[in-house]
């Protein structure tokens, strides 16, 4: 069964517990939301900025299980998709057909005043995390060269107001997209200094982007079978948080052998298994001091037998101590 929301009724849910706290608003015409709801149709976390002709999004959220999402295009606009996990379906009443985003998959879209609709598949039971950067068509053409002959069939599409895609087919987010992808999620520079670096990261996106979907086709692909498996080998990292496994045995585990499984691991999510796996153990230890756990607990449940190794690793990773954040 499918459920049909307007974009309008999930900013509405989301407006419900909009976080003050988190959100800046600058003279420079820069602005900052942070969001967190808990409702009967959507929960999780959202945070958005924009600022002159540059919009960024970014989600994770936990949907019904078939969602429908209405929405109309404020205005002509280039828009990156980034799909990190869940699935995502582009429909635009500009498109010659439907876009299907599986986990890891990117494209860039040109996407005039028109109605759309984005349908999200959950059949993971995963929260839905994707990447949304969008530019004015005035600033696009101001980056990427008019004449350019790879991209002669998208910006005549742009001048005559008809929405595309710049692909055909759905590429793998690489390991310098994750990494870049990563900074803009995780960012944590003074609010005088956001706009600045969002602005990079997000030009820094797109030159990736399209450098990949223009190049070459065959370049660092990934079989299907080997991309379910890496996603397979990251679901287990973020539920066993013990360190009770070596790459060898992973490897046996899931079928592969331990080149494959490191190298195809770093393309998808652009860090090693074990910088992975110790981002989620520490991501970890941060909820349970929220909730009152003590350093020597947590030092014990993730395998340090001296608790000052383990503040000293904290703050080498937040920036403070355990007791500091606590």
């Amino acid at each position: 069964m499918k459920t049909i929301l307007t974009a309008d009724q999930v900013n509405d849910m989301f407006y419900e517990s909009y976080f003050e706290k988190n959100a800046y608003t600058l003279d420079t015409g820069y602005k900052e939301r942070h969001f967190s709801a808990s409702l009967n149709a959507c929960s999780g976390n959202f945070f958005d900025v924009w600022f002159e002709e540059v919009y960024i999004g970014y989600g994770e959220l936990d949907l019904l299980k078939h969602t429908q999402i209405n929405y109309k295009s404020p205005q002509e606009m280039v828009t990156m998709l980034f799909v990190l996990s869940g699935c995502i379906i582009m429909k635009h009443s500009g498109l010659s057909s439907e876009v299907v985003l599986q986990p890891g998959n990117h494209n860039l879209f040109y996407l005039n005043e028109e109605i759309g609709k984005k349908e999200w598949i959950n059949d993971t039971n995963e929260p839905l995390k994707a990447l949304e950067i969008s530019f004015t068509t005035e600033l696009f053409r101001r980056f990427v060269p008019e004449d350019s002959r790879n991209l002669s069939f998208f910006n005549s599409n742009i001048n005559s107001s008809h929405s595309a895609a710049l692909s055909s087919y759905q590429s793998l987010i690489s390991s310098s997209m994750m990494h870049t992808i990563y900074d803009i999620i995780h960012c944590n520079k003074p609010a005088a200094l956001r706009k600045l670096f969002f602005t990079s990261k997000a030009m820094e996106l797109l030159m990736l982007q399209i450098n990949q979907l223009l190049g070459d086709t065959n370049e660092n692909l990934i079989l299907k079978q080997n991309k379910d498996r890496m996603f397979e080998v990251k679901n287990f990292l973020e539920s066993h948080l013990d360190p009770d496994f070596t790459i060898p045995s992973l490897a046996k585990a899931f079928g592969t052998n331990e080149y494959t499984l490191k190298k195809d691991f770093k393309y998808l999510f652009g860090k090693s298994i074990f910088d992975y796996w110790n981002g989620c153990r520490f991501d970890y230890a941060k909820q349970l001091l929220k909730e009152g756990y003590a350093v020597q607990q947590l030092s014990e449940r993730l395998g340090y037998t001296n608790p000052q190794n383990f503040s000293t690793a904290f703050k080498r990773r937040f920036g403070v101590s355990p007791s500091f954040f606590k």
